[in-house]
């Protein structure tokens, strides 16, 4: 019988997402010529704080230029033998309300899944206007996803 639905991130991840904003939110960090980046992580791995990436790809690289291309080519590099965690990290206007995007906020939007797991996390790092973080961090929040 399968398990029940499990609709919170497991812990490890947000343990993981802890560490990995930390670095994007750092006193001295600017990321105005960031560009999108994909990461793939062994899972067990990142449980034990091993950050060894299985791929780490930005946005067109090696022909690579939609989030479900990068998940096909990391489960291809480790061919099924493990539970991947996924990170996807990249800039990302917050609309205010009544949609004035030419003067939202920029801020680092970064995303989080697990191939063994139907929840990942969603968060946001706040940037000024010169790409440098303003040392706000909302937590993130869970992310269902619907497909590993």
């Amino acid at each position: 019988m399968p398990d029940a639905f499990d609709p919170q991130p497991p812990q490890q991840l947000r343990a993981f997402y802890d560490r990995f904003s930390a670095r994007y939110r750092a006193p001295g960090v600017r990321l105005s010529g960031f560009q999108l980046r994909w990461i793939a992580y062994r899972s067990e791995e990142l449980d034990r704080a091993i950050e060894r990436a299985v791929l780490d790809l930005t946005w067109g690289e090696e022909d690579v230029t939609r989030p479900v291309q990068f998940v096909a080519r990391a489960l291809e590099a480790v061919q099924g033998a493990c539970a991947l965690s996924f990170v996807e990290v990249g800039f990302k206007r917050v609309l205010q309300a009544g949609g004035e995007a030419a003067l939202a906020p920029v801020v680092l939007r970064i995303l989080m899944w697990r191939t063994d797991h139907p929840c990942g996390l969603i968060g946001r790092v706040e940037l000024d206007a010169g790409g440098r973080p303003t040392g706000s961090a909302p937590p993130p929040l869970p992310l269902l996803r619907m497909a590993g």
